[in-house]
């Protein structure tokens, strides 16, 4: 019985993994495609297209003793195209990237148009303090911190000798 799916198995035959035309190289994207859905079919699509094009853009998160902290990349997306929403303990990130790049010259007349929409949610524990969020925007990266509450800290038992 062969355990090996035939494509890789295809692939490790012929040495390499490039596809030789567009059609071979499509019936690979689509192979991809059905492939992450039936390993993880809830999960995320990650696409490697430029926030352009992107509907989830990438997250980190750091859950510390004191605070939740939600880390963003959003290059060439403006602060006030940003939305930060906290509700029923859901906390959901949206925007849009608006980029219109225009260059006229004697000869020729460019125009060029990106426009993009993203949403990320993910969901807090039920320590964090709604009320004490603060966010902040540097160099394309966008971080919104989260203070947990006083009495949702953890606390150190003591273990006494018997």
């Amino acid at each position: 019985m062969n355990l090996i799916p035939w494509r890789r198995k295809r692939e490790e035959l012929s040495g390499r993994a490039e596809p030789e035309n567009a059609l071979a190289h499509f019936r690979n994207e689509m192979d991809t495609l059905f492939d992450r859905f039936f390993r993880n079919p809830w999960g995320r699509a990650e696409f490697d297209l430029p926030l352009g094009g992107l509907t989830a853009p990438s997250m980190d998160l750091a859950d510390t003793d004191n605070e939740v902290t939600v880390t963003l990349e959003l290059p060439g997306v403006q602060p006030d195209d940003v939305d930060i929403r906290i509700s029923g303990g859901l906390l959901t990130i949206s925007g849009e990237k608006r980029e219109e790049k225009e260059k006229e010259n004697k000869d020729y007349h460019f125009t060029e148009r990106r426009f993009g929409s993203f949403r990320r949610s993910v969901e807090l524990p039920s320590t964090v303090d709604p009320e004490k969020v603060e966010a902040t925007f540097k160099n394309g990266v966008l971080a919104v911190a989260i203070a947990k509450r006083p009495d949702a800290k953890p606390k150190r038992i003591e273990v006494r000798k018997a």
